[in-house]
């Protein structure tokens, strides 16, 4: 509109215009363009004023809003200049640097640092690089040392550099805390004699064993950590299904406590005592903790201290039931029942099928005296041939217990009565007085039966029945040689009756 104006204004100083009959519609024209332009001019004036204000208020809002933030962020935030030196800072600054906003304004940032010399070569190392962040140790105003994660940026404007810090005293701290605690850890598990070990809770897998792993194992932690379950192959087969199963059970019971064996890398059976306990965290199950530790000394020496308690208990039983015995064949003098109790003391230390006691008849023969059970007693009275017999003949000559424990691999042995069946058989002779009186013959129905223990405890019992025996024998003749003896006496009583009677009448005869 202005350039019609100012093209209108030119053709009017043109006097050929006037001269036509333009000039009555030029100078209206003109007019109008040229109040049309002021118009427009100052509406155009108006709109710049009014943006200029609208921009001055939105500047003020923002540089309200930035103060604000600068103000009151949590983060310390320093602007240096090319120096070093504090041209600015935020409250939370001051407050990091124990330093009033005052006295922080001005001062060199090398007076915070623990070796101010270095800084100069730190300094000139950001303005190169224009851009650092990382971890830095300063010291307050008051002496505290900090740590604070900075972020700088050089040159935001021309001489003017901005420091952003976060304190990280408490997490470096709490880093160097936890550090140490993981030093110790490492330290403690690396030098016990026990496994240390962690489990995820769910799957059972082997997520940390310390090196004594390897100790005890004989196994490589690599070789685990290849493969987290194959700690459960080390398990004896015969305890696998056991320990496995209350390792299952851990999260429900709270705990988990058992000795088991284990097989070692070199195939040695040891033994182990493993103890656990489950680990919450976000109230949820996540780790399975605990030790492991090499028990198989005391193993052994529990399994010694029971067999000599065994030992001791078997000794006292075998004591007792000795004592019991010889007092049992002492009591009664009487042959069959001296027979009988042997038998008898005889099944409660050493178990048969058949029991026999033979007697020595002064010559080759034995004859079968008693056989238990009593159900069996078919051959007493039967004499045995020893001639026949080469095992009862080796007792009898060398005066020596046998035993026998498969008669099927005795290429000698007799099936003969009274050892119809018998597969496994003790032979043991009855000496007093260093005579042979006789074999107590034990049996049983299956091979492999006896033992040489059980040949003791026949022995054993064999010496006191063997006297018993002898004094039975001797009490029997004793009272045959008394029924004997009476009958003598009685026939001398009868026969001086007579003589006394026949003398009286004798003298009567005479008186007459």
């Amino acid at each position: 509109m202005l350039l019609l104006a100012v093209s209108l204004f030119l053709l009017s100083l043109r006097s050929d215009i006037y001269r036509s009959g333009l000039a009555t519609v030029l100078v209206p024209a003109l007019l109008v363009a040229l109040a049309a332009a002021v118009f427009l001019n100052i509406y155009t004036l108006w709109r710049a004023r009014n943006e200029q204000h609208q921009t001055d208020l939105a500047f003020r809002d923002t540089d309200c809003e930035f103060s604000s933030i600068f103000q009151n962020v949590l983060d310390g935030i320093l602007i240096l200049d090319n120096d070093g030196n504090c041209l600015d800072a935020n409250p939370a600054a001051a407050s990091m640097l124990q330093i009033s906003r005052a006295r922080l304004i001005g001062q060199n940032l090398a007076h915070f640092f623990p070796a101010p010399q270095s800084f100069v070569h730190t300094w000139e190392s950001f303005l190169n690089n224009r851009y650092e962040r990382g971890l830095v140790e300063l010291l307050a105003e008051n002496g505290t040392t900090l740590f604070v994660d900075f972020t700088a940026a050089a040159n935001y404007l021309p001489g003017r550099h901005v420091f952003i810090l976060c304190d990280a005293t408490e997490r470096r701290r709490a880093e160097t805390s936890l550090r140490q605690s993981e030093e110790r850890f490492q330290q403690m598990a690396s030098n016990i004699q026990e496994i240390f070990w962690m489990m995820n809770a769910e799957t059972k897998e082997v997520t940390y064993v310390n090196q004594a792993y390897i100790t005890i194992t004989g196994h490589s932690i690599e070789s685990l950590y290849e493969n987290p379950s194959s700690y459960r192959e080390l398990i004896h087969p015969q305890d696998r299904i056991r320990v496995l199963s209350k390792l299952q059970e851990i999260v429900s019971s709270g705990s988990f406590d058992e000795e088991f064996r284990f097989i070692r890398a070199d195939r040695a059976v040891r033994w182990i005592w493993a103890k656990g306990f489950p680990v919450r965290a976000e109230g949820t199950t996540r780790w399975l903790v605990g030790t492991a530790q090499d028990i198989t000394s005391r193993k052994h020496a529990e399994m010694q201290i029971t067999e000599h308690l065994d030992a001791a208990e078997a000794a006292r039983a075998e004591a007792e039931a000795l004592r019991k015995s010889t007092l049992a064949l002492s009591q009664n003098l009487a042959m069959d029942f001296v027979l009988d109790t042997l038998l008898q003391c005889i099944s409660e230390l050493v178990p048969f099928d058949t029991a026999t006691v033979l007697f020595a008849e002064g010559g080759p023969d034995l004859m079968v005296a008693r056989e238990a059970p009593s159900s069996v007693r078919r051959n007493v009275g039967v004499t045995v041939n020893t001639a026949e017999n080469p095992l009862l003949q080796r007792i009898l000559f060398e005066h020596k217990a046998l035993l026998l424990p498969d008669t099927g691999s005795e290429a000698v042995w007799r099936n003969t009565a009274p050892f119809e069946e018998v597969q496994s058989w003790l032979g043991i002779p009855l000496i007093a007085a260093g005579r042979v009186l006789g074999v107590l013959s034990l049996g049983t129905n299956k091979c492999c039966v006896f033992t040489t223990e059980h040949l003791r405890l026949a022995k054993s019992l064999a010496i006191p029945a063997a006297v018993a025996i002898q004094n039975a024998r001797t009490h029997e003749r004793a009272e045959i040689y008394a029924s004997e003896l009476e009958l003598r006496l009685q026939e001398l009583h009868e026969a001086q009756k007579t003589m006394i009677q026949e003398g009286r009448k004798s003298l009567r005869q005479q008186d007459q």
